[in-house]
């Protein structure tokens, strides 16, 4: 990859345009300093801004529910959506596309998103977004050789200590979030039980009872879907809070 090939500008609007048809927006940058962890972009480019990508609400549900790896029935179906769109978007701005999946170690996405979107950690610890509540999520980001200008960004002051009721500790079936953190095990054991409940058909009954961004829900299919990925990813012991930072 030349350097000459690295000096074209890029704009958000073109960026925008081409993620557009999947659902996916721009969900906000930074310009990467030393400690950020955001690897080069390739020997002797170093990363200068870093875009993140991801859904609002079931945004990218119609493009990712039509998608071959949707249909084709192997593993991780989203995952490879996703990084198939991430490097293709790469390959065109001339950028390196980093995932919040493949790991460990894993891409620190959380902080990522936190400086990108100033956002916050909701009392069922999903990041909570001023707009859009706990609905939305991270499916990759671009590291660029400049600064991007206009790259949007979102204030979050206070939004879970404002909400007097906090219905959302109190919906759980089997009071798995609380003031020691979230119970891994009785949530899992409740799932596997109840395969018809409406955690299962709808989404987490304590995310849903969240009173932020509740015009972004996800729609049913799309909320089944990350269900059943989650209680076959619990299964099988691959699931982790430091691969949980794309909010699924």
């Amino acid at each position: 990859m030349s350097t000459a090939t690295h000096q074209r500008k890029v704009s958000l609007a073109a960026i925008r345009a081409a993620v557009a048809r999947h659902g996916l927006i721009p969900r906000g940058g930074f310009v990467v300093e030393a400690d950020d962890g955001v690897p080069d972009i390739a020997e002797n480019v170093a990363a200068k801004y870093l875009l993140l990508f991801g859904n609002t609400g079931s945004s990218l549900w119609e493009a990712f529910s039509r998608s071959a790896e949707y249909r084709d029935h192997r593993p991780d179906p989203l995952n490879r959506w996703s990084e198939r769109i991430g490097r293709e978007l790469a390959a065109a701005f001339s950028a390196r596309a980093l995932f919040p999946f493949g790991g460990p170690p894993y891409r620190p996405f959380l902080r990522w998103a936190k400086k990108a979107e100033n956002l916050q950690n909701s009392r069922l610890g999903m990041l909570i977004h001023p707009q859009f509540g706990l609905w939305h999520a991270y499916r990759f980001a671009l590291a660029l050789d400049a600064p991007l200008a206009g790259a949007p960004s979102a204030a979050a002051e206070g939004i879970c200590r404002r909400c007097r009721l906090q219905p959302c500790l109190r919906a759980c079936p089997v009071n798995a979030f609380g003031e020691a953190g979230y119970d891994v095990e009785s949530c899992f054991r409740y799932l596997q039980s109840n395969p018809e409940s409406k955690c299962m058909a709808e989404g987490c009954q304590a995310r849903v009872a969240c009173p932020e961004g509740a015009a972004y829900r996800y729609a049913a299919p799309h909320a089944a879907f990350h269900m059943r990925a989650f209680v076959a990813a619990l299964a099988a012991g691959e699931f982790s809070t430091d691969a949980a930072g794309r909010g699924d």
